[in-house]
């Protein structure tokens, strides 16, 4: 099996060339008829199949399991390309992954991850024995919040991605009901603010937008649409289309008429009062994604934070009131056992006791992998700490330069190149999250690798959130650290966080296109001995060439110079003198993500 080999690549650009005009990365691993048959064992284990063709269950090397969809039509080479393309360009976790593909002469085949426990539609309309699978309602919220993220980054990129076939039976769920997004077969790939207009209106009747059935138009909006389907389909476990009964209509009416909507709601989850608002709030948001004009249906990003809000609201009436972390008193800074951390506070705050504790139970309330868990506190008068994770590994800070860069330490172990991509994502993650995934968006404003802390498996978390101070009346936006910017970390502030004070997303952009530099360099920011690493920040935006002078020494040259020079065109983006130059941390994320080479591709194919 080919990485990439000539045939394939031949193909896609022989076939899907006004596609590729607007991507810059087809990698796929290129696999022959014979290698199929083998894979699949004579194409005996059929998962399913539609009007495409058949899809088939495979080992791949004998090991990993993979899905292999079969095409009827060997000729339609032009659509297979554009499907192939659009589908590789988006490396998300809630979008199935695409391995490869077989392009030999009338066959046409994708080689795909195997997702083990069906799709959405079998588990809101299939029953056994004893009826219905059990599908409560926090795990339907957490799948329709996934859905929504994933819809919301691939219609961010910077060419976004429209899938076009938004379905409970496109949406695929491993062993622990984690959604993964399928079939790519009617995708659009779009430059900036361009619409796809086509005659041939292409889809699944009941989840098609109607604005698009009546002018060929496809939008994001058409992908909203569907998803409000998706949505109703979810609170109901009814078919969108049943005979002569039509839901969406039906469902909408019901909702006009006030309570006569919770009759439409699934049984299983109406069970006490306190659901029965959540499912009204979600109700509501479905019926807000399939209004006919499109200018009215909120954005995806804007789905997945009502979304967010409904499931908090919901673990909110089940606690009866909200709780934050136990009150414990323990003395200032010390490790306890492996896990947590004391942090003594002694001054930092002058707010009385309720409103510090108001304020520690905001911040607890932030769970994410890649955001340092906030454990608990202590008032006990003039005494205030906090409880966090503890980091066994230390700071990127500490790994790449010595303990708090005081002389006479030393760096950690060098890490590899794979290592900084992992953690330069990771901590991304950790912001993007921070910004762009809580109900309001919240401004770390002192982001530095002293700050990324590091744990297992060069996982990387956000640290030092401290506890707001906001001035009165600050309501759009939660500074976790409202001081001026400090003497130690005033490198990494962006210029006009330096001359108003004034924090910012787009302030934690530039800090973290600063630590992007010092995961490339190896130098620290602001050092008198080190101050080229700011002052070769243009050259760091050009080629691959230009960039290789300046990258960590301590790697021998053994990184990839594509991917180096894309960070470095990243870390660039991030530090642009304009703020509103500035990328979103989910583009950031996603353009991090591909930096990262496939589980399954060999490692030899890494040329340094």
């Amino acid at each position: 099996m080919d990485y990439q080999g000539n045939n394939l690549r031949d193909f896609l650009e022989n076939n899907g060339h006004v596609v590729l005009q607007r991507v810059n990365n087809y990698n796929l691993r290129s696999f022959t008829e014979k290698e199929i048959d083998h894979i699949t064992n004579g194409y005996s284990n059929l998962l399913g199949k539609g009007a495409f063709g058949k899809v088939y269950k495979g080992a791949l090397d004998g090991q990993c399991l993979v899905a292999v969809k079969k095409y009827k039509d060997g000729m339609r080479k032009e659509e297979f390309a554009k499907e192939v393309i659009v589908h590789c360009q988006i490396n998300h976790k809630n979008v199935v992954r695409l391995l490869g593909c077989c392009t030999e002469e009338n066959t046409l085949m994708i080689v795909m991850e195997f997702v083990c426990n069906g799709n959405l539609s079998n588990i809101l309309h299939c029953s056994n024995a004893n009826g219905h699978v059990p599908f409560p309602l926090d795990k339907r919220l957490d799948i329709a919040i996934e859905l929504a993220e994933v819809l919301s980054c691939m219609h961010s990129m910077y060419s976004p991605v429209l899938h076009g076939d938004i379905k409970p039976a496109n949406i695929l769920l491993d062993e622990n009901l984690v959604p993964k997004l399928s079939d790519f077969g009617i995708a659009r790939l779009l430059s900036t603010n361009e619409t796809q207009q086509t005659r041939n209106i292409v889809g699944s009747i009941g989840y098609l937008d109607p604005l698009f059935i009546q002018t060929g138009l496809l939008t994001p909006k058409s992908d909203v649409y569907s998803f409000g389907v998706v949505l109703v389909e979810m609170i109901t476990r009814k078919k969108v289309a049943d005979g002569n009964v039509n839901l969406i209509q039906n469902f909408t009416k019901s909702l006009k008429r006030g309570k006569a909507v919770r009759k439409m709601f699934d049984e299983e989850i109406v069970y006490g009062k306190k659901k029965i608002i959540v499912l009204e709030d979600i109700a509501k948001l479905a019926v807000d994604c399939l209004r006919l004009e499109d200018i009215l249906r909120p954005e995806m990003v804007e789905v997945a934070d009502k979304l967010r809000k409904c499931r908090k609201d919901l673990e909110l009436r089940r606690m009866g009131e909200k709780t934050g972390p136990s009150i414990l008193l323990m003395s200032p800074v010390k490790k306890l056992g492996q896990n947590p951390v004391v942090k003594n506070l002694d001054g930092f705050f002058s707010e009385p006791d309720e409103e510090f504790i108001l304020q520690v139970q905001a911040v607890s309330s932030l769970k994410h992998d890649n955001v340092v868990q906030l454990l608990g506190y202590c008032v006990d008068g003039n005494v205030r700490a906090i409880i966090y994770d503890y980091s066994s590994r230390g700071s990127l800070h500490d790994i790449l330069h010595g303990k708090n860069g005081a002389i006479g330490t030393r760096p950690g172990q060098v890490l590899s190149w794979a290592q900084r991509v992992k953690i330069a994502l990771s901590a991304a993650q950790g912001i993007e999250f921070l910004h762009h995934k809580t109900e309001s968006c919240i401004i770390h404003s002192d982001i530095k690798s002293s700050n990324i802390l590091l744990f297992d498996n060069d996982v990387a978390k956000i640290g030092d959130l401290r506890v707001s101070k906001n001035q009165p009346g600050y309501l759009d936006d939660i500074l976790l650290d409202c001081v001026l910017p400090s003497n130690n970390g005033y490198q990494y502030h962006a210029p006009e966080c330096r001359e108003t004070g004034e924090f910012s997303r787009e302030d934690d952009m530039y800090s973290f296109g600063v630590v992007l530099l010092e995961l490339i360099t190896g130098r620290i920011s602001g050092y008198s001995q080190n101050r080229l690493m700011i002052g070769a920040m243009p050259v760091l935006s050009g080629d691959e060439v230009q960039v290789q002078q300046y990258v960590d020494p301590r790697l021998r040259g053994k990184y990839p110079p594509k991917a180096a020079a894309k960070m470095a065109a990243i870390a660039s983006r991030c530090m642009q003198r304009k703020a509103d130059s500035r990328p979103s941390m989910s583009i950031v994320v996603t353009d991090l993500r591909s930096l990262l080479l496939p589980e399954s591709t060999p490692s030899k194919l890494w040329h340094w």
